[in-house]
């Protein structure tokens, strides 16, 4: 059975003002974006509402709780993790504040956002009506579709699948030339 998309504005024209109550509705990507946004990643989820969870944007979801942006949060530590540990084990010469320096760099909102468009996924990203007339979207939030997806994988499918999403990017990124 496929799952329908319901945008927030269909629902509160038919809930008017008319003192009826409005109904909780949640809002869904449907398989075939759902499917497509596994491609891209690379991985396969065990369950897709965790994968439908991550890119449905706050603008759209029935609740911030039910937003990517939890998944956002733990993504970022996940994301911060993975590149710190990446990065001690391959640079051992460097120093605390190189490494760092590095990091910052790696995780920083212009990488992110990059990789996210790269990938595609910030395409696939469900927003509300009034997000859908930029031209472009925010670098801010593309690099948080990045982070929330991260969230997502490790909630699916634990740290290592996590890791296994990222260092292919970030061997990506180091071999265009970026210090990584």
């Amino acid at each position: 059975q496929r799952r329908q998309c319901i945008l927030r504005d269909d629902v509160e024209r038919a809930c008017s003002s008319r003192g009826r109550v409005a109904r909780r509705v949640f809002v869904k990507l449907d398989e075939t974006t759902l499917e497509r946004a596994q491609q891209i990643l690379g991985y396969r989820f065990k369950d897709v509402s965790i994968l439908d969870t991550a890119l449905t944007h706050a603008s759209i979801a029935d609740s911030r709780v039910a937003s990517n942006e939890r998944l956002e949060f733990l993504g970022d530590a996940i994301l911060g993790l993975i590149v710190c540990d990446y990065l001690f084990v391959r640079y051992p010469e460097l120093l605390e504040g190189d490494l760092t320096k590095i990091k910052s760099a790696a995780v920083s909102r212009r990488m992110c956002a990059k990789i996210t468009s790269q990938l595609g996924i910030d395409s696939l990203l469900l927003l509300g009506k009034g997000m859908k007339t930029r031209s472009s979207l925010p670098s801010s939030l593309s690099a948080a579709v990045l982070e929330s997806v991260v969230g997502a994988i490790y909630v699916d499918g634990g740290f290592e699948e996590a890791r296994q999403f990222l260092l292919p990017l970030m061997r990506a990124i180091r071999d265009r030339g970026h210090d990584v």
